[in-house]
């Protein structure tokens, strides 16, 4: 069985690795690029207690702010949805504070995209629901954006119009982010289109690789996979402590630098694994 010590020792080759290539790696996006290799940095100075790490990471975000723009993509995976959701996930872990418009410029561009741009899926990577993760996000600030109710309406209005041509990979991220939207407080008038995804084959599939296709057949995503699969649709009270055999016997093969399948997720899981950090960070997966 690895050792600490020895997961250790590799948690700093994949830092070393980062470091090497963080401001290098062109996307600036939350699964693949930038906004995910902060996030490790920020969680990695707070588990050695180097701030330099930490300086780092406010290194990738600032060339992050720079490279995006009014017209920069949209998506959840490579563009600004996802960015403004890790951006959040970063301020509720202190490591960075809230500003009144540290999203003015992003939610601009995000309803631009729900309103008028076109759209080919519902899907949460490149599709209407990673947008509406980024709404539901915002509706959780104390001063949420004039935007989000109108957005997530329209949302909505897309889903139920469409009820009858939803592809089975759209289903699991249609209705976890009905689910997840049902739970806000200020919005709460999509039980009706929820008890129309009760009627799916989603709920009767026992093969747990039926769900989140977009996580793909990695040690990393197949355990997003897991934890996300009993937070919507068993129980949701997980153990937030990651089974170290899970990492432990498997050999992880990044594929490039992000937190899906790259050595910000590596990192991320690594540390997990040591106890330093819970399973939250999947949920941006």
């Amino acid at each position: 069985m690895t050792s600490k010590t020895e997961i250790e020792y590799d948690l700093q080759k994949t830092s070393d690795i980062l470091i090497l290539n963080g401001t290098l790696t062109e996307s600036p996006g939350l699964i693949h690029g930038k906004t995910g290799i902060a996030i490790f940095f920020f969680h990695y100075s707070q588990y050695t207690k180097n701030m330099l790490f930490a300086d780092y990471a406010m290194d990738i975000i600032y060339e992050i702010q720079n490279q995006i723009h009014s017209n920069s993509l949209a998506n959840y995976e490579n563009g600004i949805a996802g960015i403004g959701v890790g951006i959040d996930y970063l301020i509720q872990n202190n490591f960075l504070t809230s500003e009144d418009d540290i999203y003015e410029d992003i939610d601009e561009r995000m309803y631009r995209a729900v309103m008028y741009d076109p759209w080919q899926s519902f899907n949460m990577y490149d599709g209407l629901t990673g947008y509406g993760r980024y709404w539901i996000m915002r509706l959780g600030y104390q001063s949420p954006s004039k935007y989000a109710k109108e957005c997530l309406t329209h949302i909505i209005i897309k889903i139920k119009d469409n009820l009858s041509n939803i592809s089975p990979d759209e289903q699991t991220d249609i209705y976890c982010f009905l689910h997840d939207l049902q739970k806000t407080s200020s919005f709460s008038n999509c039980t009706d289109i929820l008890k129309q995804c009760y009627k799916w084959d989603l709920f009767s599939s026992k093969h747990i690789n039926r769900y989140f296709p977009h996580l793909k057949n990695h040690i990393i995503g197949n355990k997003a996979r897991i934890i996300k699969y009993y937070n919507y649709f068993t129980n949701p009270q997980h153990n937030d402590n990651i089974n170290n055999n899970f990492y432990l016997d498997t050999e992880i093969s990044p594929k490039s630098m992000g937190i899906l399948d790259g050595f910000a997720g590596k990192g991320l899981l690594q540390l997990t694994t040591l106890n330093s950090l819970n399973t939250r960070w999947m949920q941006l997966l």
